[in-house]
Formats: C-alpha cells, sequence, structure tokens
C-alpha cells in the first residue's frame, strides 16, 4: 500500500456544483456504445500519489492532460504544480506527514474554479451525475469528455490493480481501504477505463455501481469551446452557459 496512495475525503456538498440533469432532457441523444477519450494521452504519470494522498490533484492532473489533448497541445502538470494545488487546497506542508490528510473532490473543484489550476484556464464549473443510472454517466463522459468520480475503494481492487486485473466486485472484499479520486476518461459495454496511480485501467459496471460515492462532469472552457457545435440535441447549452456564467459573478 505504501506505492498506492489515496486520500480522497467523503462527498462534501458546495453550493456551486450544478446537476447535469437540470440541462437535458428526455430527448437527449443517447450516448454511444462506446467513447475511449484516453486514447490521445501516451503517458499519464503518477503525479505524487505514490508518495502523497493527493489522489484529487493527481486526478485534475489527468483530466487537464487528456482535456488539452483533444483542443489542442497536449499540457502534463508538473510534480510541483500538483504539490502546490496540495498544499492551497488541503493544507499540506511538504515534509509534514502529519498534514498529508488528502482532500475533498468539492474543495478543489472549487479552486480550480476560482484560481486555475497547474496554469491552466479557471473551470468554468462542474455538475453532479447520478451515478446509480449507467446511461447518465456514459452520456456525460461523451458529452464532457470524461468524469471525476470518488471511490470507497476495498482492499481487494487494490490486489486486483497489482495482478493487472480489472476492478470488480468479488464476496469479499477485506474491507474498504479509504478514499480515491480517479477520473473515468472512456467506457465500453462491460465497465469503464479510468487512469489511477499512473496508469489505463479498467473498472466493471458492478463495481462502479457498488463504490462510487460521486461523480462529477469538470466543464473545461477549452471543452465546451471544442464541442459547443458538435453536441447531440436535447443538451441545453444556452442555459448551462448561463448559469455557468453565474457561478463567475
Amino acid at each position: 500500500m505504501s506505492e498506492l496512495k489515496l486520500g480522497k475525503h467523503p462527498p462534501k456538498f458546495n453550493r456551486k456544483t450544478l446537476t447535469l440533469a437540470d440541462y437535458t432532457g428526455e430527448e437527449l441523444a443517447p450516448a454511444p456504445a462506446k467513447t475511449y477519450w484516453e486514447y490521445k494521452v501516451k503517458s499519464y504519470p503518477v503525479m505524487l500519489n505514490n508518495q502523497l494522498g493527493c489522489c484529487v490533484f493527481s486526478a485534475g492532473g489527468h483530466l487537464v492532460q487528456e482535456f488539452t489533448a483533444h483542443t489542442g497541445a497536449e499540457v502534463t502538470p508538473t510534480d510541483d504544480q500538483i504539490l502546490a494545488a496540495y498544499e492551497a487546497v488541503g493544507g499540506y506542508i511538504e515534509g509534514n506527514e502529519s498534514t498529508d490528510n488528502g482532500a475533498a473532490i468539492t474543495d478543489f473543484l472549487a479552486y480550480w474554479l476560482n484560481q486555475g489550476f497547474a496554469g491552466q484556464p479557471k473551470l468554468s464549473g462542474w455538475a453532479a451525475i447520478d451515478q446509480t443510472d449507467l446511461d447518465k454517466v456514459k452520456q456525460a463522459v461523451f458529452l464532457f469528455g470524461a468524469l471525476d468520480i470518488g471511490v470507497n475503494l476495498p482492499n481487494s481492487a487494490i490486489d486486483q490493480f497489482n495482478a493487472g486485473q480489472p476492478w470488480d466486485v468479488v464476496a469479499d472484499d477485506n474491507g474498504i481501504a479509504g478514499g480515491h479520486c480517479i477520473p473515468i476518461m472512456g467506457y465500453g459495454k462491460n465497465g469503464f477505463t479510468i487512469v489511477t496511480w499512473g496508469k489505463t485501467h479498467q473498472m466493471t459496471n458492478a463495481f462502479f455501481l457498488k463504490y462510487c460515492d460521486e461523480s462529477y462532469s469538470l466543464i473545461s472552457p477549452q471543452w465546451l469551446s471544442a464541442v459547443s457545435g458538435k453536441t447531440p440535441s436535447g443538451l441545453d447549452l444556452a442555459t448551462l452557459q448561463t448559469d455557468l456564467a453565474e457561478l463567475r459573478a
């Protein structure tokens, strides 16, 4: 476990969290059978998550890679940039292990909204997804390029990762190791492609439904601009844009 750190806090309410369901109607086109946005990024560094409980910020760094790879020149945040965000949001003091306590996802997203992150533009906003509805989850991945999710990670998942096996539900998961933040980059019939600890990895639908406790679409200005003319009918992009502007007022 020493080289596989966790660090996500339990879900934390933030009044700036939008709800994606408010901007979709029954006529929203179904998501494709599979989506694999991760393909343009050739390498996902571990981003200090083998040393610190900074998974919330490492996941953010991987999302920056994916967003920028699809909207221009790929940007890979440095370890120093990950560390700076962890210090600002999580209160970590370099070299002081007692301050390595992780962070809440929404605290980080609020920081990105207000300050920017890793030299990137400020986040436009974020929207909560109903993680009990796989169809809506897949629509969100397709529309916004990724999902930033939190899971209560069982010890069995750590064993599966080390063995190169997909995260799946087992009869005895050996208890919960802690909270973990990871991005979903793609999906297929049987589950999702995630990025964690410097690698792409697979997660089954059953695992997601059992262990995911929060899920957000990150609305980046680059991504929204790139897809604004391509979004399926049924997504109320105009109202979404208005509400995003009000978040920054």
